[in-house]
């Protein structure tokens, strides 16, 4: 896969929920036409489908591994940063429904997919884990696992805002951004 010029790929950001949610998933072709180029340009910088998905989550990854952090007070408790996180997190996701459609089709590809689920453990996961490594160490925390209660977050999150997308309630809704990352925390932090 070839990296596309900005402005086509902010196009495809731009598509990349219809993309992901796609039922069934739109074609190259199809893709091309949504953002309002050819066939050819696609087939130039990506070799097919899960190439431009590839693309399009490792793309998410990092722009909501760049949200996450702009939320985090740097100075703050462990736990309070754990919160924010997941707050920012749910946040992100809420508006982006068809990312969590598109993580959860990624677990247990191949391929280019496998490449997403590491760039996702790169921006997201590896984080989660350190900060929840650091909350155990201030003793705010007695997770023994932190890959393991990372994993768990990461699942809450993404199946939370897709089981409110597919109610019809608005998943971007602050209160329930807020909402989920209390219950998930009550998991982690001791109270």
């Amino acid at each position: 896969m070839k990296n596309p010029p900005t402005d086509l790929a902010q196009r495809l950001l731009d598509v990349s929920e219809e993309v992901l949610r796609g039922d069934p998933p739109p074609r190259l072709e199809d893709v091309a036409r949504m953002v309002g180029a050819s066939r050819a340009t696609l087939y130039y910088y990506f070799a097919g489908r899960d190439d431009l998905l590839a693309f399009l989550l490792t793309a998410h990854a990092e722009e909501g591994a760049r949200v996450v952090q702009a939320a985090l007070d740097p100075d703050s408790r462990p736990e309070q940063r754990l919160r924010a996180m997941l707050i920012a997190m749910a946040g992100y996701l809420g508006r982006r429904p068809g990312v969590c459609v598109g993580l959860l089709g990624a677990l247990g590809a191949t391929g280019r997919m496998s490449e997403v689920l590491q760039a996702n453990d790169i921006w997201i996961a590896g984080p989660l884990r350190e900060l929840i490594i650091e909350a155990g160490a201030a003793g705010a925390s007695t997770v023994r696992d932190a890959g393991t209660a990372a994993d768990a977050i990461l699942g809450a999150l993404l199946l939370a805002v897709l089981g409110r997308s597919a109610t019809g309630a608005d998943p971007a809704d602050p209160e329930f951004g807020e909402s989920l990352a209390e219950q998930v925390l009550h998991g982690v932090l001791i109270s």
